[in-house]
Parts: C-alpha cells; sequence; structure tokens
C-alpha cells in the first residue's frame, strides 16, 4: 500500500526516510523537496607536437552538489512552531559552532545528513553533506499565520533553496566502482 499523504483531517504527514538530519535533530518533509544533484570531472588540453588535435588528461572531479529546496506549509499552531524550529535548524547549520571543550574559539558548523528514499544514495543510506548556503523568501502573496502572544509571524506556504557539498570518510572515498556498486 502507498504512502498516505494526509490524515483524515487533511493535515500533511510526514514522506517516510526524506529528511534532513542535522545531529539528533530532523527536519521531516511533509511535501516533496526540488531536488538537483551535480558533479563534474576536470580535463587539461595538452598539446603535442604534431598533433591536430590537443588530447585531454584527467586532472580531478569536482564536488558534488546536491540542491534541494523545501516547502514547508503552516495549518495550525503546532505545524507554525515545527516549521519556525526547521528553519532555525537550517539557518544555524551555516554558522560555526561554540567548542564545548573550550580549546578553540569555535569549530566549523555541523555536517548533516540527507535521505530521500534511494535517490541521492542506494539501500537507505544517508548522504553526509554540509550546508554551504540556504535562501528563503517570505512571500507577501500568502495567508500569514500569527501567534499575536509570541510576536510570531510565518506564511502559510515558503521554500527555503539549499546548497550542499556532499562530504565523505577519508578512508572511503568514491570513485566509479563504489558508486556503481553502492550508489553513495
Amino acid at each position: 500500500m502507498g504512502v498516505i499523504s494526509t490524515s483524515s483531517t487533511g493535515q500533511l504527514n510526514p514522506i517516510p526516510d526524506c529528511y534532513i538530519r542535522a545531529e539528533n535533530y530532523y527536519i521531516n518533509m511533509y511535501v516533496l523537496p526540488s531536488i538537483t544533484d551535480g558533479k563534474q570531472a576536470n580535463y587539461n588540453s595538452e598539446n603535442g607536437m604534431g598533433r591536430t588535435q590537443p588530447f585531454l588528461t584527467y586532472d580531478q572531479s569536482s564536488l558534488r552538489t546536491i540542491g534541494w529546496t523545501c516547502t514547508f506549509i503552516s495549518y495550525d499552531a503546532e505545524s507554525t512552531a515545527r516549521n519556525f524550529g526547521y528553519l532555525r535548524i537550517l539557518e544555524a547549520s551555516v554558522y560555526p559552532r561554540r567548542d564545548p571543550a573550550n580549546v578553540v574559539p569555535f569549530v566549523p558548523p555541523v555536517v548533516m545528513s540527507i535521505r530521500c528514499g534511494d535517490l541521492l544514495a542506494n539501500s537507505g543510506a544517508e548522504l553526509n553533506v554540509v550546508l554551504t548556503s540556504y535562501s528563503v523568501q517570505f512571500p507577501t502573496d500568502q495567508v500569514w499565520n500569527s501567534d499575536y502572544n509570541v510576536a510570531r509571524y510565518l506564511p502559510a506556504k515558503f521554500d527555503v533553496s539549499l546548497s550542499f557539498n556532499v562530504v565523505y570518510d577519508s578512508r572511503y572515498l568514491p570513485g566509479a566502482d563504489r558508486i556503481l556498486l553502492l550508489g553513495a
């Protein structure tokens, strides 16, 4: 049986296995995200004596970049509070963190994990990423929810565009064989 997208009262249900994780915080997707996935191989153009055309030599690969646009919909106090929390987690994920040991002034932002079924990695694996940028625009052509007691305003629907770079444990850097076998 398929996944039911709404409850009997019309509230959105989270999509199983489609989320962003920042340490112990999960940002569940209630609407399918728009996802882009890109990577390129870089080659050097080499000239040779007597050749009519240069030949290419492999140099390196660029970073694998994932674009992920989340749509957040607020329809009651609970969903509004949840979406505020999700937004704050995403915003915080591009800032350095305080060193808990107070040895250095700060530590890098958190390494996150993303998953949307087997779209980005096979076998239910999470893909480790760093958030390099986020962009949110609060549309004025939407109905806004408000909680006047705490001065909290949020549009009923808004998108957050995210850009991630995929990161790997240095012991398990991917090659073509790993991508073909494991999908990650």
